[in-house]
Order: C-alpha cells, then sequence, then structure tokens
C-alpha cells in the first residue's frame, strides 16, 4: 500500500520541503488514490510491472492541485489520461 512514508518520491516531484503539509498531501494522496480506482485502476490491482506508472499517475494528480500555471494544466491532464489508459490496459484481473 501507497501512503506518504513509503512514496518518498512524490514530495520531490511537487518540490515540498519538510512536513508541514503532510496532512493536506496525505488527504490528496488518498483522494488521488481513490480517483484512480473509481476510474478502474486499484491500487491492489497494480503489479510490479506497472508500479512505477501508477505512482506517476499519483504525481502527476496531486500537480494539478499544486500547480499554480493554468497554462501547464492541460499537459498534466493530457499526461495523466493517457497515463490512465496506459494502466487501465494493464490492470490484470484473473
Amino acid at each position: 500500500m501507497i501512503t506518504l512514508e513509503n512514496f518518498t518520491e512524490l514530495k520531490d516531484a511537487i518540490r515540498i520541503d519538510g512536513s508541514e503539509d503532510d496532512s493536506v498531501l496525505t488527504l490528496l494522496l488518498n483522494a488521488a488514490k481513490g480517483y484512480l480506482e473509481g476510474a478502474g485502476v486499484p491500487e491492489a490491482k497494480i503489479s510490479e510491472e506497472t508500479l512505477d506508472l501508477y505512482k506517476q499517475a499519483l504525481i502527476i494528480y496531486l500537480e494539478m492541485d499544486y500547480e499554480y500555471d493554468e497554462k501547464k494544466i492541460p499537459r498534466l491532464e493530457r499526461s495523466f489520461n493517457r497515463i490512465l489508459l496506459q494502466l487501465k490496459a494493464g490492470v490484470s484481473y484473473d
């Protein structure tokens, strides 16, 4: 299970130092995982082969919340949607 504590790349990716925002980041991380689950990509079905892609989707989802440059949002959305499609294709329902 991915948590803020074991997902060290997250803070690096969205350029947050320290722990002041940890409660908000945990909330947003859980919301991102919930969104992906609702979109057909449950965390429990993520394989080792798709784990990095899943983490990338979580990072981009949170970047959309933290991005202040409106011009970058459409690019992040396109990236997120491409990754979401890849994950949906790669999730195994054996």
